[in-house]
């Protein structure tokens, strides 16, 4: 055997070699719902490392300045109150916990208290999975956490329930991904300090139930007055009839993920087909959670007995639309 046939072979030892497939870290969804229809993302993890400029992997802006996660969203707070479950990601070993932090909408003051003091994840699970990759849950409903250090889980295993802990503006799961101490985007297994655009391999199991969400329009109703949004929020139901003679007619709708420049119409038809009340808005900020209404006055009126359709759509260049109807019946 030549020595310039061993010297070769020494050096093909020594190069690096491509991940093989089993080596590839591999997530089912974190939460018990199913994406755009009871649970939706609101954030993905900022791939821009520029400080004041956020990005998300497609280069689009539905993330903020050094997010280093997913956030999986629900409807409102009531939904947290019932309860949503939060899974583990993959197999692997509880490291450690943190629990006794409340849900409570928090004021401007709180969130600085929080910031202060370090603790903007709350209730937190911090899952070891072996070779250098470890799994972050966030911002869990206090006293749900049914694992403790040490714990061995299942992907899938219940680890919590979805809260308001910590520096959350409203009830989330916050989802983060490290390998080999640098934070990792599941969506495409590239660090997120490598850029916006950089697609590796998607870390999902199911990445085709994992595409990416533009936006949604997640909820919406009628009222018989102009909503209180921090109500809503909370859980208020949205009513199945209201009074022909009531005080108002309004329609309200809830988005996720609005950027600016997008095209928000929202329209109230009566039972015959004419439009009662409309309304046309062009986004003016970037935002990961907006509410909107329009409606008329009724001043004493009585409106004709029937159903009422509410249509909310948004629409964004490039991006096509989402549209949600509602109904309300109007009779005594």
């Amino acid at each position: 055997m030549s020595k310039y046939f061993v010297a070769a072979v020494l050096c093909l030892a020594l190069l690096p070699h491509p991940a093989k497939a089993h080596d590839i870290p591999q997530f089912i969804q974190p939460v018990q719902c199913v994406l755009g229809n009871d649970c939706w993302i609101t954030n993905y993890v900022d791939t821009n490392p520029q400080d004041g400029k956020a990005e998300d992997f497609t280069c689009g802006p539905r993330s903020y300045d050094a997010h280093k996660g997913t956030d999986f969203a629900i409807k409102d707070r009531r939904v947290m109150r019932d309860g949503v479950n939060v899974l583990a990601a993959k197999d692997g070993t509880v490291e450690r916990v943190r629990d006794g932090q409340d849900d409570l909408a928090k004021a401007p003051a709180a969130l600085d208290g929080i910031r202060n003091s370090q603790t903007e994840c709350g209730n937190g699970v911090f899952i070891d999975h072996g070779a250098a990759i470890k799994t972050t849950y966030c911002h869990l409903k206090q006293g749900s956490i049914s694992v403790k250090p040490g714990d061995k889980v299942r992907a899938g295993d219940i680890i919590g329930q979805v809260g308001q802990s910590g520096l959350a503006e409203f009830p989330h799961l916050h989802f983060g991904v490290l390998w080999e101490n640098g934070v990792v985007d599941p969506f495409t297994g590239a660090l997120d300090g490598d850029g916006c655009g950089q697609m590796k391999r998607p870390l999902w199991f199911d990445n085709a139930a994992m595409a990416y969400q533009h936006f949604a329009v997640y909820d919406g109703g009628f009222r018989g007055d102009v909503p209180d949004f921090k109500a809503i929020e909370e859980g208020q139901d949205a009513p199945d009839s209201l009074q022909p003679a009531g005080k108002a007619l309004v329609v309200w709708g809830a988005f996720y993920g609005v950027r600016e420049g997008d095209r928000i119409t929202l329209s109230i038809t009566d039972p015959n087909g004419r439009i009662f009340a409309e309304k046309e808005i062009t986004q003016a900020t970037t935002r990961a959670r907006q509410y909107y209404y329009t409606g008329r006055t009724l001043a004493g009126k009585t409106m004709p007995e029937g159903t009422y359709t509410g249509i909310i759509t948004l629409t964004r260049t490039g991006a096509g639309e989402q549209t949600k109807t509602v109904r309300v019946d109007l009779h005594p």
